[in-house]
């Protein structure tokens, strides 16, 4: 999702690079990624991407009777986790949710993009194209997921042999 953004920064033709330098927090760890000219009011935009679980154990309560809060407990999370770069950078916690929510913010920086984009580019469909990108990006993730999750085939490679005969 970080090169999905990414690429979209830079064909809206702002330069921008991912895990970038000097934009370490107190835990010693990088924002996802940082415009390398200003975003908007004279400051490099500065994203970072998480997306939750929306049933793992500790959320099921709350995601079952709000729709995207795991989403917005995430950018919350996330704004304070870069509460120290807030003064230097625009942040943008970029939060989704594994079954589909987004965060309003999100929803609202990737709408922008896409207009940059259009700009930039005179494709009308460039919002909807990105949006349908991040989309296919969880989908990746929670396939990767769950493939993670499988045993392992090996032992189930003499059957897929005898059925090919």
């Amino acid at each position: 999702m970080n090169d999905t953004i990414r690429r979209g920064v830079v064909s809206a033709g702002i330069p921008a690079i991912l895990e970038p330098p000097g934009t370490v927090r107190e835990d010693g760890k990088h924002p996802d990624g940082l415009t390398l000219i200003p975003w908007s009011v004279g400051k490099c935009l500065l994203w970072d991407v998480t997306v939750g679980d929306t049933v793992a154990k500790s959320y099921v309560a709350h995601s079952a009777r709000t729709v995207g809060w795991v989403a917005s407990k995430a950018k919350e999370k996330k704004i304070e986790k870069y509460n120290s770069l807030l003064g230097q950078y625009l942040f943008v916690p970029l939060s989704f949710e594994t079954l589909g929510p987004w965060a309003p913010l999100a929803k609202k920086f990737v709408s922008d993009l896409g207009k940059r984009i259009s700009r930039s580019t005179c494709e009308k469909r460039s919002t909807l194209y990105l949006q349908q990108r991040l989309s296919i990006d969880i989908q990746r993730g929670n396939a990767i997921s769950v493939m993670g999750t499988m045993p392992s085939t090996q032992s189930l490679d003499e059957i897929f042999y005898l059925l090919s005969k």
